[in-house]
């Protein structure tokens, strides 16, 4: 990876100096000015930037007139605006020519190299995302909103149909997966493919809310209804009216408190504490959870009810371990953003550390791989690879089990019961998945039972 290089465009000279001088104490060492706007395009066109700060009020060509040359040409670098003069209305139209941020001058050193760092961290996601585009995005054009997931897994791109097609419907979602999988991500692109994208998405962690206080959370209080309550509250649920409400780890939600949850969604309707007049809602619920509810259910631990009210449609996420290179496209991913985060230039890692992180099983997942790159990159040392890994012994990957020696049709047969399965035997969402249409999903299955005779106790 190449040094970062960081462009300031800006008629004082004095300022151009200051500037430079601050972000190379930062640890930027490829900064260079231009006090020239004019200059400017035919420089990029020779000379490849990752970012550019930018003053607006300039002789010649002004900043306005310029960023929007650099929005035609090179709509991939993001461009800071640093002026003098703070106004609304030159915000606005700074962003609206394609800025990422409009600060004005003399700028907060803070405000300034936080928002350098996390421009420079979606640069670095699309340039990831332009390399591994042939293995990564392997998906049709409509579906480029799932660009920014780094996957080239077919689990996960089943995982984007089933978002498709719930996406667009009313119906709950349930979303299960172990701890790190990312089901609060798949929970935001559900709402953000939704009719309801333009109003709220409230994330509730249902774990970390006191049952002393559920009510209150969820629902809401009035002024006066207990003690502490010196004033009216909004709950979680009003709060999303209109929108998406994401209930996570609702596993781990008490029983006495499920039935309040159930008649919440029974009946579309809110009491405050300390009310007796219910509030209607509109809302949209998507649940999430790391436990096996069905379990749970057959244990006496969660209500069957609840668990059929949220399993209206069932969304599946593989854990990391069984998604094939992207282990190693994450790794490479999260080097990249970590290096501008440290400020460092960290090369790749070492073949042992690359068998090292492919034969290690993450109970932890994508956040556990995330973590464990960041550590390695801060105690690594600049300009060199990673080639020193610590991962716990027991955590590796178990062996694989026996192969199933099947015909065709038998292998046809369980595939195809896996689906059913999955989709709870809802023949439409399996065609779906499979890619063909129910009729066709029907004829198979019947040529199925033909080839390999089923019995009647056998049933697909």
């Amino acid at each position: 990876m190449r040094n970062i290089t960081i462009l300031i465009v800006d008629d004082e000279p004095s300022y151009l100096e200051l500037l430079k001088g601050l972000l190379i104490q930062e640890g930027y060492q490829e900064v260079i000015t231009e006090q020239y706007p004019e200059l400017v395009m035919s420089r990029l066109d020779k000379q490849p930037v990752d970012l550019i700060i930018l003053d607006v009020y300039m002789p010649v060509m002004n900043g306005m007139e310029l960023l929007e040359k650099i929005n035609l040409a090179y709509p991939q670098i993001p461009v800071i605006i640093v002026t003098a003069v703070d106004e609304v209305e030159i915000a606005l139209k700074a962003v609206k020519l394609g800025a990422y941020e409009y600060i004005t001058k003399p700028p907060d050193t803070d405000r300034l190299f936080l928002t350098i760092k996390r421009a420079l961290e979606q640069r670095i996601l699309e340039l990831e995302l332009d390399s591994h585009r042939s293995i990564v995005t392997k998906l049709p054009a409509k579906r480029s909103y799932f660009s920014d997931i780094i996957t080239s897994s077919p689990s996960m791109y089943k995982v984007f149909e089933l978002v498709e097609i719930f996406a667009p419907t009313n119906e709950m979602v349930l979303i299960t997966g172990e701890t790190g999988t990312g089901k609060d991500l798949i929970a935001r692109k559900i709402h953000e493919l939704s009719p309801r994208r333009m109003n709220p998405f409230i994330a509730v962690n249902l774990a970390s809310i006191s049952p002393s206080l559920f009510e209150s959370e969820l629902f809401g209080h009035e002024k006066g209804s207990f003690t502490g309550a010196v004033s009216e509250k909004r709950g979680y649920f009003e709060e999303a009216n209109g929108g998406t409400i994401f209930l996570d780890e609702v596993g781990e939600l008490p029983k006495e408190l499920q039935g309040k949850l159930l008649r919440t969604i029974q009946y579309n309707e809110i009491y405050r504490i300390g009310s007796a007049k219910p509030i209607k809602l509109d809302i949209r619920i998507i649940a999430a959870t790391n436990r096996n509810l069905m379990e749970a259910v057959n244990n006496k631990e969660f209500r069957a009810d609840l668990y059929y009210r949220l399993n209206r449609g069932l969304i599946q996420l593989p854990p990391l371990r069984e998604r094939g290179e992207d282990i190693i496209l994450l790794a490479g991913h999260f080097l990249r953003i970590s290096n501008v985060t440290y400020n460092k230039n960290i090369t790749g890692f070492s073949n042992e550390v690359l068998d090292a992180l492919s034969n290690y099983d993450f109970p932890g997942n994508v956040r556990e791989l995330e973590n464990i790159i960041f550590n390695l990159v801060a105690k690594t040392n600049d300009y060199e690879i990673v080639s020193e890994i610590n991962l716990p012994v027991k955590s590796s990957k178990p062996k694989t089990e026996k192969l199933k020696l099947l015909t065709i049709e038998e292998a046809i047969e369980e595939h195809i019961q896996s689906i059913l399965n999955y989709t709870s035997g809802n023949m439409q969402k399996t065609a779906a998945i499979l890619g063909v249409s129910e009729r066709t999903l029907q004829r198979r299955l019947k040529e199925i039972r033909d080839k390999i005779k089923i019995t009647d106790k056998r049933q697909i």
